[in-house]
């Protein structure tokens, strides 16, 4: 945790309000998220791997739907999380998709560091320009006692 973490409490347990700077550590420390996007008053969302930079999360498409749909509405939402041993960290961005070509300054740096799943003609790398990014720690306090057995 850092300094500007802040504590809370929740009926699930104790949950930690992260800071900008732990979201970005955790996001880096990540590659595979699920994208949101509306279409027409329509949620969809996709599961991408990605690429945190610290001010940006980019990733790779190929043209159909989840391309079609953020360039329709740039408007999107991105979610990464995990489970720890004792609970679990997820983050949420919201931002501005950016569609940039196989040729972005980008593109070598993602392709080094995310998995080739597909083969396809053309990647299409998409930046998201986040205008806000909110994370929670959520910690597992409860211990459960073993019940003695009927009859012991």
């Amino acid at each position: 945790m850092t300094a500007e973490d802040i504590d809370e409490w929740s009926p699930q347990g104790p949950v930690t309000e992260l800071s900008v700077e732990h979201c970005w550590k955790l996001l880096d420390g990540s590659t595979f998220g699920h994208l949101g996007v509306s279409v027409d008053n329509q949620p969809e969302i996709f599961p991408v791997n990605y690429v945190a930079d610290g001010a940006s999360i980019v990733f790779r498409t190929a043209r159909g739907a989840k391309l079609r749909d953020l360039i329709a509405n740039s408007s999107v939402v991105f979610e990464a999380d995990a489970q720890l041993e004792n609970g679990a960290w997820s983050v949420t961005v919201k931002g501005r998709a950016e569609v940039q070509g196989a040729d972005a300054p980008v593109a070598r740096d993602v392709d080094l560091r995310l998995p080739q799943w597909v083969p396809t003609a053309e990647f299409i790398y998409v930046r998201i320009m986040p205008v806000d990014i909110r994370g929670r720690l959520f910690e597992r306090q409860l211990r459960l006692v073993p019940q003695a057995h009927i009859g012991d």
